[in-house]
């Protein structure tokens, strides 16, 4: 009876010894066992399949340069296709240690979506991602939007979110063509993105409504406005600058709408009644009616 039992089990105890060879790193060895479980159970429908993804694998990570990024990318890619969990777990903890070893991994991107926090998120070490992406901001070639949100994408999946606002909104002000929002992690800002592009279809025609999230964001009280000077870099401009920002037409509307906000909330709190923000609320009407209309209904709190 208990030899009618081992019989039975066999297949599967063959199938996790060879397991604990992929996890230990040795393919060659899974390979044996795949090749023995299948001439001893050829109709076994788990077998033949494995074996031929474990032997392709194990052609692949034999002859590859460890020191040329090019070909972590092109793992990377097929990364995808590992049906077999124990494979999957094996090749991404190769990668991370192999990519790890390099000088300044952070800086080895291949657009669209291939870096090495893209790795390290996919082993679920969402700390680490988040330092692997602010990092490769140090780099001036790389597109700052999409690294912002995604390292911002990091901080939320790390459980960090009250940090991960802040990234998004820098991501949106620097760069937002480039901000891939449709794969964004953190749900509050994608139901911004979702609200806003059922909102405010006057606003965003010319400009996009990436362009527009950080308003939309501080209408939705998910964004804060930074001090004056953090936007602007000079303490010493008033709405004569924005008039002439506006007319030079070198910085996108936007853009400058969010200065010029951050603009009237400091004057509403320490110049209410000037003559200095009536003329620049006169400037964010003439360049966004629909948002002023948002803003106003903000600010009397009937938003």
């Amino acid at each position: 009876m208990q030899l009618d039992l081992f019989e039975d089990n066999r297949p599967a105890i063959l199938l996790n010894i060879a397991d604990e060879f992929i996890r230990s790193r040795d393919l060659s060895q899974a390979v044996s066992v795949f090749e023995q479980l299948l001439d001893e159970y050829p109709n076994d429908r788990y077998c033949a399949p494995l074996l031929k993804e474990v032997s392709e694998w194990q052609d692949t990570l034999t002859v590859i340069n460890t020191s040329d990024p090019e070909c972590f990318r092109d793992i990377w890619l097929r990364f995808g296709s590992i049906t077999h969990s124990p494979l999957r777990s094996m090749v991404l903890s190769l990668l991370i240690d192999w990519i790890g070893g390099l000088p300044h991994p952070e800086r080895i991107y291949f657009p669209p979506d291939y870096h090495f926090g893209h790795v390290l998120l996919a082993a679920g070490r969402y700390d680490e991602t988040a330092d692997c992406f602010f990092a490769a901001l140090s780099d001036a070639n790389i597109p700052r939007g999409k690294f912002m949100a995604w390292h911002a994408d990091a901080l939320t999946l790390a459980n960090k979110e009250a940090d991960a606002p802040e990234s998004y909104l820098n991501a949106f002000l620097d760069d937002p063509s480039t901000v891939d929002v449709q794969f964004i992690k953190n749900s509050a800002i994608r139901n911004l993105y979702n609200s806003l592009c059922l909102e405010a279809v006057e606003e965003l025609e010319e400009y996009g409504e990436l362009a527009w999230m950080p308003v939309w964001g501080w209408f939705e009280a998910l964004f804060a406005l930074p001090a004056p000077q953090a936007i602007t870099g000079t303490g010493s401009f008033d709405s004569f600058d924005f008039d002439r920002l506006i007319a030079e037409n070198e910085r996108p509307v936007p853009r400058i709408w969010f200065d010029m906000l951050t603009y009237a909330e400091r004057l509403r709190v320490t110049a209410r009644d000037s003559r200095e923000l009536a003329a620049v609320r006169r400037l964010m009407k003439k360049t966004g009616s629909f948002m002023f209309e948002t803003y106003l209904n903000k600010i009397r709190g009937t938003r």
